[in-house]
């Protein structure tokens, strides 16, 4: 179509019909009604980047859900994506959705598409980007006979040669979980590899996907202790670490031996790090540790009064900051330690005074 508007069209014409917004809108998805019927991709990419721009605006394009399925079947990358975003988008409600069950080939297609290698170069091209497409549209509009139907492959995917896969891969894995709870047991053995991929990214993801998992029962995950203990010794990464840190304390009250063992390590990362996040993790973690810590004949390790001093020091910092939010948080880290340490606020006067 010669005189079909593009996306700026429509946001220049919207901001100029300031009076008669409504009615612009509604001749326009009317227009966007006629090029979804066209049979050129262009044209219906184009229809659908209108279309995805008034989704955000409020207006619903579950009814364009099958021209979005038609433009993710494009050959051309930059058409396919318009067609992925307007899936991701217009599919709100999949479960509800027959159109979801018309992409069942398609992604499946995409995501084994990655594992063809360009015998040149030895890597997977363009394809590993499809595929990226496909997963991350798998993410947002995951069912239960999705995930049971890809699951094979996002786990066949973990072995890719490339991160950009295998930490896309994994990321969707969770968002499969919530729908086909049942996966995580075919999955358990492959996720806990991943913790010891050659690539931090994936890695890093790794620990993502096994916090939030671990959040419900951190009872499952208590065998993945060692290898989470290994990457608190030795990762760089703090946005990593404070995952690392908060699922190590969920399993303290699981395995109550693991608190002395940990009273070092997050003692050291207390003393050493400047990233108030990781910070406040760590002396909550060691918080959370204190309750735990007597040995069989009852008493207390030598190093206790130590740490509860630096506990201590670095949460008066937090309320002695202007800014309120380090103030919440160093309140409720007090809270925290008075559970195991009650008189503590009795032999450091100041920091009552402080608090009150």
């Amino acid at each position: 179509m010669v005189f079909e508007k593009t996306l700026n069209d429509l946001v220049s014409g919207i901001r100029s019909h300031k009076r008669d917004t409504a009615l612009f809108i509604s001749q326009s998805i009317a227009e966007i009604k006629n090029e979804l019927q066209s049979p050129d991709f262009f044209t219906k990419s184009n229809a659908l980047q209108k279309l995805t721009f008034l989704q955000m605006m409020g207006y619903t394009m579950s009814w364009a859900a099958f021209a979005a399925v038609e433009v993710m079947s494009s050959p051309r990358f930059a058409l396919k994506r318009v067609g992925y975003l307007a899936a991701c988008q217009g599919l709100d409600q999949p479960e509800n959705s027959p159109v979801v069950l018309l992409t069942t080939n398609l992604l499946q297609k995409e995501l084994r598409g990655a594992n063809v290698v360009n015998t040149t170069t030895g890597k997977g091209g363009e394809n590993i980007y499809h595929a990226g497409l496909a997963i991350n549209c798998l993410s947002n509009i995951a069912t239960e006979d999705l995930g049971q139907a890809l699951l094979p492959e996002l786990l066949h995917m973990l072995n890719h040669p490339s991160p950009y896969i295998r930490k896309k891969a994994l990321l969707c894995l969770y968002k499969v979980f919530l729908k086909y709870p049942q996966g995580l047991r075919l999955s358990y053995d492959k996720i806990k590899l991943c913790l010891e991929d050659p690539h931090p990214s994936v890695v890093s993801c790794a620990v993502n996907v096994i916090t939030e998992l671990a959040e419900k029962n951190p009872k499952n995950y208590l065998p993945l202790a060692p290898a989470f203990f290994k990457l608190l010794t030795s990762s760089a990464n703090n946005w990593m670490l404070i995952k690392v840190v908060k699922l190590l304390g969920s399993l303290v009250p699981e395995e109550p031996r693991l608190a002395r063992k940990l009273l070092e390590p997050l003692s050291g990362m207390v003393k050493s790090t400047h990233a108030k996040s990781l910070l406040y993790e760590s002396v909550h973690a060691i918080t959370l540790c204190l309750p735990y810590v007597k040995k069989a004949d009852g008493s207390q390790p030598a190093n206790i009064p130590i740490v509860v001093e630096l506990c201590v020091e670095t949460l008066r910092s937090f309320v002695s900051d202007s800014d309120q939010n380090l103030k919440y948080l160093g309140l409720v880290g007090f809270g925290s330690l008075l559970l195991s340490q009650p008189r503590v606020l009795h032999s450091h006067p100041e920091c009552r005074g402080l608090i009150l």
